[in-house]
C-alpha cells in the first residue's frame, strides 16, 4: 500500500567535511572516486609527475578559496562574453570545485526562498491516463501549467517544495509523496509521446550508437502553446536547482543541457543523439580515401544541400538548396551546414526551457556549471544504487538487517532491473532517482518496518510516500518477496489510503472541472496493494 503523508542557510563551504577547499595536497593521491573535488575537478588536475600535481592542486585550490568570497560581485556574465570577467571565470568552469558553485546557487536561494504557505493544485490523474488526445490537453504538465500560470512564479521559490497537489479520486494528503509523484509522472508524460514535445533520439529509434534512451526536443514543436509548456518545463527545471523535494527525472541529451549553460556544441553531441547521420558524414569528408574523385562523386553521392532534422522534416541549408546538388569541391562545406543544421534544430525550445529556468533562477548562475553537472543538480542519477539506499536505511521497532525477510528484500532489490529499481523507489518515496549527494540526502532516510501478520505470503507490502518508508510482510521465502514486490511496483500508482480529513475530501472529488467533459466516473477503491 502507499500513502501520501507527511513528509536554510547551509555553513560555508570550506567549513563542511570533505571540503575541496579545505584539502591537504598530500592527500590528493588517495582521493577515492566519489571523494572530493568531484569528477570534473580531477580532470583538471591530471599530471604526470606527484609533485606537479600536488602543486597544481595548491594553485585551483587558492583560486577557488578567492573565488568563493568574490563570485558575487564579479560573476555577471556568460561564456560568450569573453571580455568580461564574469565570461573569463565560465571560461575556467572546468577548474571552478563543484562546492564552490553550489554555495554561490544556495546564497542566491536562500535569499529569495519564500515563506508564505504552498500554493494548492488539483490534478486528475485518472482523466490525464484515460483521456488522451494528441495535443496534450489532458495530461497533468497541462493541469498544472494552467493552475500555476495563474501565480507570479517566485509564489513557487519555496524552500521545501513549490506546490501542494491533490490528486482527484485519490485519498492522498499532501506531505511530499503526492507532489514528488506529480513530478515524476509529468516527466513520463514528457518521454512517453503523451506530449508533442519530445522525441525519442534516432539513436534510440534505430538501436545504434550511445544515449539510446534519450529524448529530444521535437523542432515543429513550436506553437504558441508548445513554447509554453516548453517554458514551465523549464520553470520545473529551475525549481529542482533551488528546492531538494523537487527532482526531474529527464533523460535530455548533451545537446540541450550545453545550450543552457551556453557550452559550446560539436559533432559529439550529433553522435551522442544521431550515430547513423555522424558516420555519414564522417564518410563523405573522407570519401576521397575510398577512391572517389570529383570524376565519381556525382555517379555515387545524390545529396542536395538540405537536411533531414531528428524528427524527418527536413530544412534548406541555402536558397534553394534542395534543386543544388552537392560536389565534390563543396563536400565539406555541405557537412558543416548538416552540422550546424542538426545542433541548432532545438534552439528555439532550448531558449524556451532557459527562459522558463530564469523565472525562478538567474541564467548567469547555470554558466558557471558544467552541463554535466547541471543535469545531475537536476535530476539526479539515473542508476538507483541498491547500496547506497542502504546505506540510507534505518529499520522500525523489532526489524533488524539479518531478518530472513529482510535479507530476501535486498536480495530481490539487487535482482531487480534498473528500471525495476526505479519503479520501486517510486512506489515507496514518489520519485524515481536518488539523490545525488551527502548535502541533497541531508537527514533523510528510507525506513523499513515489519507489517504483521499470521499469513504474511497473503499480503503485499504498503508504501508511504511521504515518509519514504514500507511495511514488508516477513514472507517466508525469496521467491514470494521478489512476485509481491514486482506486482506492488507494477501495478500499484494510485496513492490512495491516507486517513485523514483532506485526504478523505480529495477521494469524494470525482470530476474534473470543466463543462466540456461528461461525467467521470467516481474513484476506484484502493487495490491489494496500497499507497500512502
Amino acid at each position: 500500500a502507499v500513502g501520501g503523508g507527511g513528509g536554510g542557510s547551509s555553513s560555508s563551504s570550506a567549513d563542511r567535511p570533505g571540503s575541496a577547499l579545505t584539502l591537504r595536497p598530500a592527500l590528493l593521491a588517495s582521493l577515492s572516486h566519489d571523494g572530493a573535488p568531484s569528477s570534473s575537478d580531477r580532470r583538471a588536475l591530471q599530471a604526470s609527475a606527484a609533485e606537479a600535481r600536488c602543486a597544481r592542486f595548491v594553485l585551483i585550490q587558492r583560486f577557488n578559496a578567492l573565488l568563493a568570497h568574490l563570485a558575487p560581485l564579479v560573476h555577471s556574465s556568460r561564456e560568450h562574453e569573453a571580455h568580461t570577467l564574469g565570461g573569463r571565470l565560465c571560461l575556467l568552469r572546468g577548474v571552478v570545485f563543484l562546492e564552490v558553485k553550489q554555495a554561490l546557487l544556495q546564497r542566491f536561494v536562500t535569499s529569495t526562498a519564500k515563506d508564505a504557505d504552498a500554493p494548492q493544485v488539483l490534478l486528475n490523474r485518472l482523466r490525464a491516463l484515460s483521456k488522451q488526445s494528441p495535443d496534450g490537453s489532458h495530461t497533468l504538465l497541462a493541469q498544472l501549467q494552467e493552475q500555476l500560470s495563474l501565480l507570479h512564479p517566485r509564489a513557487l521559490c519555496r524552500a521545501d517544495k513549490a506546490f501542494r497537489v491533490n490528486f482527484v479520486g485519490e485519498a492522498a494528503d499532501d506531505h511530499g509523496g503526492p507532489y514528488r509523484e506529480a513530478i515524476t509522472q509529468i516527466c513520463g508524460e514528457l518521454q512517453s509521446g503523451q506530449l508533442p514535445l519530445l522525441l525519442r533520439c534516432p539513436n534510440g529509434r534505430h538501436g545504434v550508437g550511445a544515449g539510446r534512451d534519450v529524448y529530444l526536443p521535437r523542432p515543429a514543436a513550436s506553437s504558441a502553446r508548445e513554447l509554453g509548456w516548453f517554458r514551465f518545463v523549464g520553470q520545473l527545471l529551475g525549481l529542482a536547482l533551488r528546492q531538494k523535494e523537487t527532482q526531474l527525472p529527464l533523460n535530455l541529451p548533451s545537446l540541450v543541457w550545453k545550450q543552457l549553460v551556453s557550452q559550446p556544441l560539436d559533432e559529439s553531441d550529433l553522435r551522442g543523439t544521431d550515430e547513423l547521420c555522424w558516420q555519414s558524414l564522417q564518410k563523405l569528408r573522407t570519401i576521397d580515401q575510398e577512391g572517389v574523385d570529383a570524376a565519381l562523386f556525382g555517379d555515387v553521392i545524390f545529396e542536395t544541400f538540405q537536411a533531414q532534422l531528428s524528427d524527418g522534416s527536413e530544412v534548406e541549408l541555402l536558397p534553394g538548396g534542395r534543386h543544388s546538388r552537392v560536389t565534390f569541391e563543396s563536400r565539406h562545406d555541405y557537412c558543416d551546414a548538416v552540422l550546424a543544421a542538426r545542433l541548432r534544430e532545438s534552439r528555439q525550445q532550448c531558449d524556451a526551457l532557459l527562459q522558463g529556468i530564469s523565472l525562478v533562477l538567474p541564467q548567469r548562475l547555470l554558466s558557471l556549471f558544467t552541463w554535466e553537472q547541471l543535469e545531475r543538480l537536476a535530476c539526479g542519477s539515473a542508476d538507483v544504487s541498491v547500496e547506497v539506499l542502504r546505506g540510507r536505511t534505518k529499520y522500525g521497532v523489532g526489524v533488524s538487517s539479518v531478518q530472513r525477510h529482510v535479507r530476501y528484500f535486498w536480495a530481490a532489490l539487487r535482482g531487480f532491473t534498473p528500471e525495476q529499481r526505479s519503479a520501486f523507489l517510486r512506489f515507496v518515496w514518489g520519485r524515481s532517482r536518488l539523490p545525488i549527494s551527502a548535502a541533497e540526502w541531508g537527514d533523510t532516510r528510507f525506513t523499513l518496518h515489519t507489517k504483521q501478520s499470521p499469513r504474511p505470503d497473503a499480503l503485499f507490502p504498503v508504501a508511504h510516500t511521504c515518509f519514504f518508508s514500507l511495511e514488508l510482510p516477513a514472507y517466508t521465502s525469496a521467491a514470494i518477496c521478489r512476485e509481491r514486490l514486482l506486482y506492488a511496483i507494477t501495478h500499484c500508482l494510485a496513492i490512495d489510503i491516507d486517513t485523514t480529513t483532506g485526504a478523505r475530501e480529495n477521494r469524494q472529488l470525482t470530476a474534473w472541472s470543466s463543462s466540456e467533459d461528461e461525467e467521470e466516473e467516481p474513484g476506484a477503491p484502493p487495490s491489494p496493494t496500497a499507497r500512502r
